[in-house]
């Protein structure tokens, strides 16, 4: 729980207790506890502020850019509102791309505070594994007995979510189906790019959950820069793994599907111009975030998952297996770092070589989830959606921004660093109880 704007509670825990006379022979302890348990019940239910100013900026930033809009469409005769209405459906796609990729981040740092770094290649992974999987399918026997096995054990770790145990007989028995059932499929059938999307994200899940394995379980007690490091170093592993084992080429990403056409409408005597990704890509991130946050909400792995986050140490105590919640934070981000990568692949229509395909998307959605408040999964989506509105709507609103766009999301980052290092939504987690 935060305790903001006190002052050091284990101070005014020392106060309590001699103010009620422990340890000189005064009331005695009963008094004391009632004095500390008071103190806390002052603090933790102590009514907060309604805080205007933020919501001043918001509403001024809104009259700003509506005006700019207006001003450009009846002032100047040179743009109109279907133009705009398309910038905007445009921001939302890719805001909500970089909204998948920061969840990701954020789940991570929440539970173990550690940047995550090499992310961006998980989603980089994620968006190559699709592409294999339905534009070289049917695979040979050897790769596609490869390719099962890690989806099926992808799959185990899924129902193991609901079942608590992987030797339980359910989950073993969805991994022997479905590696069965994998193994034909790939072997005999072209699969389409939603199965490609959904093996994917299976294999990715378990390329993070080994991520934490190999890489970052055997430092968990180690000093936080030395998480930080090797978190770099495996982003540099998997830029170059990706270079070795899919391309070091630009790869076009176009399977048959009819929701890559264009879309028009018309609008204000207008035509609105812009692609069926504007439906999907929007669609595919409510359905997996609302999944999410029914998932952390709702079931108990979730709720070990905020207790860890709170505190893991206690959490621990109580019984809960830490490793356990850590490795499937890793896994649901990358399963979502991976449908971001089958989206992006779609929405762009090509996929830049992998060692710098993840690089920019990552350190943006990075950005994404600093803004919104790292550490909590409504802040991740409201900062993707945020640098999404900056990227495309407002070099529409100032013509010749275009080539800077990239900057606009480190910019807002810097700002928000320096008014409100918590970000919008985020909490400050400088002092616990």
């Amino acid at each position: 729980m935060v305790l903001a704007g006190t002052r050091s509670l284990p101070f005014r825990l020392e106060q309590a207790l001699v103010v009620s006379g422990v340890g000189d022979g005064g009331r005695s302890l009963f008094h004391a506890l009632y004095e500390v348990t008071h103190l806390v019940s002052t603090q933790v239910q102590r009514p907060r502020r309604v805080q205007v100013t933020p919501w001043l900026v918001i509403g001024g930033l809104l009259a700003l850019i509506i005006g700019r809009v207006a001003y450009l469409i009846v002032g100047t005769g040179n743009y109109t509102l279907a133009f705009f209405v398309g910038a905007l459906l445009s921001a939302l796609q890719l805001g909500s791309l970089y909204a998948l990729i920061a969840l990701g981040y954020t789940m991570v740092y929440g539970i173990i505070r550690l940047i995550n770094f090499a992310h961006g290649e998980v989603f980089m992974v994620g968006a190559f594994t699709s592409f294999f999987l339905f534009a070289n399918t049917p695979y040979s026997l050897p790769w596609a007995l490869f390719a099962a096995a890690l989806a099926a054990a992808g799959l185990m770790y899924a129902v193991n979510l609901w079942r608590g145990k992987l030797q339980d007989p359910v989950v073993l028995g969805a991994g022997a189906l479905g590696f069965v059932g994998f193994t034909l499929a790939l072997s005999a059938a072209s699969l389409n790019w939603i199965a490609a999307m959904l093996l994917a994200m299976l294999i990715t899940g378990v390329v993070g959950i080994t991520l934490d394995r190999v890489a970052y379980r055997p430092l968990r007690g180690a000093p936080r820069i030395s998480l930080l490091i090797t978190a770099i170093a495996m982003s540099f592993f998997l830029q170059n793994f990706g270079l070795l084992a899919f391309t070091r080429n630009q790869t076009p990403y176009r399977p048959a599907t009819s929701w890559t056409q264009f879309l028009q409408f018309p609008l204000a005597g207008n035509t609105v111009f812009t692609s069926r990704m504007v439906i999907l890509i929007p669609l595919v991130t409510l359905v997996l975030v609302v999944a999410l946050t029914l998932f952390v909400n709702r079931t108990r792995l979730g709720k070990a998952m905020r207790a860890s986050a709170q505190d893991p140490e206690v959490a621990q105590m109580m019984g809960i297996n830490v490793n356990r919640v850590i490795a499937t934070t890793f896994f649901l981000g990358s399963t979502l770092a991976a449908a971001a990568g089958v989206l992006w692949g779609l929405n762009f229509g090509s996929l830049n070589q992998p060692a710098i395909f993840g690089l920019l998307p990552g350190l943006k959605a990075f950005a994404a989830a600093v803004i919104g408040g790292i550490g909590s999964l409504p802040g991740a989506v409201i900062g993707g959606l945020l640098l999404g509105f900056l990227e495309n709507f407002v070099p529409a609103m100032f013509a010749g921004t275009t080539e800077f766009k990239d900057t606009f999301a480190f910019f807002l980052l810097i700002v928000i660093l320096l008014i409100r290092p918590s970000g919008i939504i985020g909490e400050d987690l400088s002092e616990k109880v």
